[in-house]
């Protein structure tokens, strides 16, 4: 999906899909090129997102860039596209995949029918499509029972179809009995006859005068509060003055298919470009106009169900209550860094000498506390909503990319900020030849604009948890921690580094907003303001009296915790994890050690913690106790331990 079109689907504003077949097959380039710019030019200036659907190198695809768009343009001419209807998605999806990133010359499309565009559009979260004319029941169809599958696809697929009717090829009486058969709510833009593509009259009167947008939009509500899984047809008549005349030429070129023997999916292109011929281009310049017309018509449509959806407004037709449709709800925000990370791993065949070159590998991978986070949790299907600020340039971009279309993370334009003048946040880690780090280095001013989620934001998606790294500003973290706490989340912190958590820990009425910390034992010394370095005992030597610094200045942090049953989370390395809790104000925090699982070899530990920190959350939104939840992130860490290409492990 792209990005633009996800930003809108997440944040409940309007898109409109729009079909590729007509792009790649419905008329000469560069006509189609110019038609579908000026398409989506129409639904932007009715403030609508348009997304055109096609299959690129066998990826299924909600939304184009404009270089994609024109090769789209030119794949048909130049025999690069293929046709699909329903049937085709998966075959010409498992054909192609493998062409993975393809010159633009050799880019192989599908480029989609009405059916599939419908199905595509829905998988997305797509609910209003725009396109030229549907398919419908042959004539002759009675007999060889050549129906589009445009038909069954209205049937069982909830998406709104603004056309010009059914193609003046077909069958329209016929089409209309079908269409009522499988209960699929049809009807006319304004007019008492169903129209027939280009000419807006076919002699059959319509079941359904649809008088608004409002009409539309509420019936189509309607029928998904009811559960019905059909969509709808909404037919706009054609009022070009060209409309009969290239009608009588479509029924002389419909004679010519006949005689040439010409069936099935190629009976449309050969008589689209026929009729043409005839015509002087005047079906050409008809179907132009009659698309624009049906993109004004799908704009005020999408518009309306978009308004009625944030307003409830069709509960009035039932007597008690049922639930509205709502913008997406998200359980888990995470706010913080998203950075493009450098690893430098030493040699492991020779120890580390510090102050000279060492010979190792060097890698780049996403990165940034918070974006890990969010990146674990949209990975095991939590689908987090994240903020967060990047620089002006494509590592960014690409960061943002990487998350929504491989890890299931949202992000929107009011939760990511572009720091105009920076560049996206880096970090180097040096990492020995046993993959401990040496050092390293942050470049992270851009996270100084991160946006922080107000406390309407934070109710209106029904969050559960707020997740804060310590990258923003002092004064960013903690109001983001105290909306967090007004609109009802549990708060949960990643300290980040040990300057950043001591820095953050001097402020009371940051740590009184948290529920969940997670700091490793140096962190954790730091927040409470402890000298204590944490010394490890003896190998071989295990003190009974170990962990007693960690307890105190656990329960130091506990302390100055305002909420009802806060959780330190406390990560030891080879020693495991230190689960400190305060069940009761008036009791000592309990604790609960539990071992690291054995790593026969640790490649990175990089974000070993952070995986922890977002299988630990995952599966408390799945109903996990405390205990479970740490058993359940150790198992996840443990894949990121063993990971040397990137922080989280796909």
């Amino acid at each position: 999906i792209l990005p633009e079109v996800a930003d809108a689907l997440s944040s409940g504003r309007p898109v409109v899909a729009l079909e590729s077949t007509i792009v790649a097959h419905g008329m000469p380039y560069p006509q189609n090129l110019e038609l579908a710019k000026d398409v989506s030019q129409i639904l932007r200036n009715k403030g609508v997102i348009p997304a055109t659907i096609a299959i690129k190198d066998g990826v299924f695809r909600a939304g184009l860039h404009p270089d994609e768009l024109e090769n789209l343009a030119k794949a048909g001419e130049e025999g690069r596209a293929i046709k699909c209807s329903t049937r085709d998605l998966p075959l010409v999806a498992s054909k192609h995949r493998h062409i993975m990133s393809s010159p633009e010359e050799n880019t192989q499309w599908g480029a989609t029918t009405v059916a599939a565009t419908m199905r595509l559009a829905h998988a997305a979260g797509i609910s209003t499509f725009v396109t030229g004319g549907t398919g419908g029941v042959h004539r002759g169809g009675e007999l060889s029972l050549d129906i589009s599958t445009d038909l069954i696809e209205l049937s069982r697929t909830p998406v709104v179809v603004i056309s010009a009717g059914v193609k003046s090829i077909l069958d329209v009486k016929r089409t209309l009995e079908v269409l009522e058969t499988f209960a699929v709510p049809t009807g006319t833009w304004k007019s008492d006859e169903f129209p027939a593509f280009f000419s807006p009259k076919s002699g059959v009167k319509s079941p359904v005068i649809f008088e608004n947008a409002m009409d539309v939009a509420s019936a189509y509500l309607i029928g998904r509060e009811l559960g019905m899984v059909n969509g709808m047809l909404v037919a706009v008549p054609n009022h070009d003055p060209a409309g009969q005349n290239v009608e009588t030429a479509i029924q002389e070129a419909l004679q010519e298919a006949n005689a040439a023997g010409i069936e099935g999916r190629d009976v449309t292109p050969f008589i689209l470009r026929t009729v043409a011929e005839k015509t002087g281009g005047a079906s050409l310049r008809s179907n132009i106009s009659l698309v624009k017309t049906n993109a004004e018509v799908g704009a005020d449509i999408a518009n309306s169900i978009w308004d009625l959806s944030l307003g409830g407004s069709t509960k009035e037709w039932f007597q008690s209550s049922q639930p509205q449709i709502s913008p997406q709800k998200h359980r888990v925000v995470c706010v913080g860094g998203a950075v493009i990370d450098t690893v430098a791993k030493s040699s492991a065949e020779n120890e580390m000498i510090i102050g000279t070159s060492n010979p190792g590998k060097i890698h780049h991978s996403d990165g940034g506390v918070a974006r890990n986070v969010a990146e674990v949790l949209g990975r095991l299907g939590s689908k987090p909503l994240f903020y967060t600020a990047i620089g002006n340039d494509g590592g960014g971009q690409g960061i943002l990319t990487r998350l929504e279309n491989e890890c299931g993370v949202i992000t929107t334009t009011e939760s990511v900020r572009v720091a105009e003048g920076l560049s996206t946040a880096q970090y180097l880690a040096l990492l020995d030849h046993n993959s401990d780090l040496v050092g390293g280095v942050a470049d992270m001013e851009a996270l100084s604009k991160i946006p922080i989620p107000s406390v309407e934001e934070l109710k209106l998606h029904g969050v559960d948890f707020l997740v804060l790294d310590s990258n923003a500003p002092v004064e960013a973290v903690t109001m983001a921690a105290k909306n967090g706490v007004k609109a009802g989340s549990l708060v949960c912190f990643e300290p980040t580094s040990i300057p950043k958590a001591r820095l953050l820990s001097n402020s009371n009425e940051f740590v009184e907003c948290l529920d969940y910390v997670f700091p490793n034992e140096a962190e954790l010394f730091a927040m409470a303001g402890s000298s204590h370095d944490g010394v490890k005992p003896e190998e071989g030597k295990e003190s009974p009296d170990e962990y007693k610094p960690l307890r105190d200045a656990a329960s130091k942090l506990l302390s100055r915790m305002s909420s009802d049953n806060p959780h330190i989370v406390i990560t030891l390395g080879s020693r495991g994890v230190l689960l400190a809790s305060r069940v009761d104000s008036s009791l000592s925090p309990e604790f609960k050690h539990f071992p690291a699982n054995i790593v026969p070899k640790i490649k990175s530990s990089n974000g070993a913690g952070d995986t922890l920190c977002g299988a630990f959350i995952h599966a408390l939104l799945q109903g996990a106790s405390e205990e479970e939840a740490v058993r359940f992130g150790q198992k996840a860490a443990l894949l990121s331990l063993d990971c040397a290409e990137h922080a989280i492990s796909p």
